[in-house]
């Protein structure tokens, strides 16, 4: 069973379970950290969650946004904090799994300094390209790569970024050779695949969709392992002939390492409860998020797992942070 469907089951499992007793965690306001600045994917799934969060808990639950470093300026002042259950982690992939392999100076261990809550959810990306370039499936655009390498451009959020680990994790897979263009974010990522100075890009499916609408691009396939809400049509790229391929950011809760073990179950129960409220879900659903619940235990495997498949992708294509 893969672990995605181990998480989905074994978060859902924690919500069937009674409702259980919120005493473990300290009254007073929880501080839920997101690491990133406000209007972004994070703070978006933070905030929604956080609402949902606070009545299970019964506690007030209060959004913190601490941005900078790739997500590691929050993490060191979480990991910092004290642990009692009142100050929350909201982490990415792209920092938990990813930075320790791309920065050498980050002032902690993530074994070490946090314990697991819970896995909450994924977005996956899409594969898009300019609406002139002649390929119409996945497979077509390795096709057209392999018979003119270099020749195409792909632009990547960011040296570091996830669109960018993606584009470098389908190069690896595929076996061809696009030449990457780096820009400050996807915003500007976006507008270059519509005026077609680059080719191809990894992109949120939200994103993406003004340009498919206009005509300016088409989606060929999804980085998740099932198909996005906002193109139902299209396959994941695992589907259509890369089958090894998943690139997904991944959104999860974490507290600093010495909370007590019944203060992070009473905070998973609670997460799990929110996690399964089929209304929280419509709302995630419409912003392209999966819901993929699970454990600490599930989580902590996750983690493992996630690291090694990204650090193994840093070192053989010998990224480096410029």
């Amino acid at each position: 069973m893969r672990l995605h469907r181990r998480l989905l089951l074994g978060g859902l499992a924690a919500a069937a379970l009674p409702a259980r007793s919120r005493a473990a965690v300290p009254t007073g306001t929880i501080r839920l950290v997101v690491p990133w600045a406000p209007g972004g994917s994070t703070d978006v799934i933070g905030r929604q969650f956080a609402n949902s969060w606070q009545p299970r808990l019964a506690r007030t639950v209060v959004v913190e946004n601490r941005s900078g470093a790739s997500g590691t300026i929050g993490h060191a002042y979480v990991a910092g904090s004290a642990a009692d259950g009142r100050t929350v982690l909201m982490a990415t992939n792209s920092t938990y799994a990813i930075a320790p392999s791309l920065y050498d100076n980050i002032p902690y261990v993530h074994d070490q300094a946090f314990a697991p809550v819970t896995l909450m959810a994924r977005s996956p990306l899409v594969l898009c390209v300019n609406a002139r370039v002649p390929a119409r499936s996945v497979m077509e655009l390795v096709a057209l790569a392999k018979a003119r390498p270099t020749e195409l451009n792909m632009g990547i959020g960011g040296t570091g970024a996830t669109s960018h680990l993606a584009s470098e994790l389908f190069m690896a897979h595929s076996e061809t050779r696009f030449t990457l263009v780096s820009y400050r974010g996807s915003g500007q990522t976006v507008q270059a695949v519509g005026s077609g100075e680059v080719d191809v890009a990894f992109l949120s499916a939200t994103t993406v969709r003004p340009l498919v609408e206009a005509g300016l691009a088409r989606v060929l396939g999804t980085t998740g392992t099932s198909r996005s809400p906002t193109f139902p049509e299209v396959a994941p790229i695992a589907e259509t002939g890369l089958p090894q391929f998943e690139a997904s950011t991944a959104y999860a809760l974490f507290v600093p390492k010495a909370t007590p073990a019944e203060v992070i179950a009473s905070l998973h129960a609670a997460a799990a409860e929110s996690l399964a409220d089929p209304q929280l879900q419509a709302k995630l659903a419409a912003e392209d998020f999966e819901v993929v619940a699970g454990g600490p235990q599930l989580l902590a495997e996750h983690v493992r797992d996630e690291a090694a498949k990204w650090s193994a992708i840093i070192r053989s294509r010998n990224i480096r942070m410029n």
